[in-house]
């Protein structure tokens, strides 16, 4: 089970679709509320963490973007007890880590991760949660 996310117009075709399983979902969301739920809407902030066809409108996909990009560019430096760093056959790899109490080890994604969502929502035209 997943989050199926559709490009309403996007300016890059080869980029109209992101997913995005149910344990890496949470933490894009989560992320992705804090840094701009203000500019959407709370109620529409929680119809995403569904996948019932709910998304951000073309027109505040940008604002959105920018938002989440100032606070992923901040993050390191600003929240590090958000980032976990781990060790791998490839070296090492920086993981966003939103929660901090007993599902700390179940909702983890690497920020690289977070950085294709943010661009994805820039280049989306608006998109739908499915």
């Amino acid at each position: 089970m997943g989050m199926d996310v559709y490009a309403c117009n996007p300016t890059d075709p080869e980029n109209d679709y992101f997913r995005a399983n149910v344990w890496g979902w949470r933490p894009i969301h989560e992320f992705m509320g804090n840094a701009c739920s203000h500019i959407y809407g709370e109620e529409l902030d929680a119809s995403m963490s569904f996948n019932d066809g709910q998304g951000i409108p073309a027109e505040q996909v940008e604002e959105c973007a920018d938002a989440m990009q100032k606070d992923f560019d901040s993050l390191k430096e600003e929240y590090p007890k958000f980032i976990e760093t781990v060790d791998t056959k490839d070296g090492a790899v920086d993981l966003f880590v939103p929660f901090q109490d007993e599902w700390k080890d179940h909702y983890k994604i690497p920020l690289w991760r977070l950085q294709e969502w943010i661009d994805f929502v820039r280049n989306s035209g608006g998109f739908q949660v499915c």
